[in-house]
């Protein structure tokens, strides 16, 4: 048998590091390590008003809650947003007799097959403008936004007309539910005979 000698690599002497830096460096590389693993865990959480399904409530006397099926036909939108990731808030201004309409992110991943630009857990799909305020660049109309908030006003008229909600022209987050026609009767002179 044969036994070699490995001669010894010199090695220079380590640099003098103060520890507080080693350690911060330390704390450093576990914090960047969970926000790889966890993206979410580095965004603080925000407090949402929001259920995970829907909350729509209407003013007294207001024309959204006067019409049959108003409020089953937001449930449909509701359930529709939260298997997409989303949640909806509709509320119904007394002034108004429209719904407005928003829509919040609760899971990013899932409301990414549907809709486009930042979408932070807790937080509002972006739409250019916020909903519920008269501003300008609120109208269907309005030009100069990303193609992103562009596709997110046009998925949300589509989904609203689904639901048989016609979108207001002044407004994207504006919606008032179309009126039912009745069912066709014969047209038949009762008097007449």
């Amino acid at each position: 048998m044969h036994c070699f000698a490995i001669p010894a690599i010199a090695r220079p002497a380590p640099a003098a590091v103060p520890v507080g830096t080693r350690w911060s460096s330390a704390a450093l590389a576990l914090l960047l390590a969970a926000c790889v693993h966890s993206p979410q865990a580095a965004v603080p959480p925000v407090s949402s008003s929001l259920p995970p399904a829907s909350h729509a409530h209407a003013g007294s006397g207001s024309g959204c809650s006067e019409m049959p099926g108003g409020r089953a036909a937001l449930d449909g939108v509701a359930r529709e947003l939260q298997a997409q990731g989303m949640a909806l808030e509709a509320t119904c201004p007394v002034a108004a007799g429209e719904w407005v309409v928003r829509v919040r992110v609760v899971d990013g991943m899932k409301a990414s097959k549907v809709v486009r630009g930042p979408l932070a857990d807790g937080h509002d799909v972006d739409m250019g403008t916020p909903a519920g305020v008269r501003q300008g660049g609120a109208e269907l109309a309005a030009r100069g936004f990303s193609p992103d908030v562009l596709h997110n006003r046009q998925w949300l008229r589509t989904l609203m007309a689904r639901h048989e909600f016609d979108n207001a022209a002044d407004a994207w987050w504006r919606f008032a539910q179309r009126a039912r026609v009745p069912a066709p009767t014969a047209e038949t002179d009762l008097a007449a005979r």
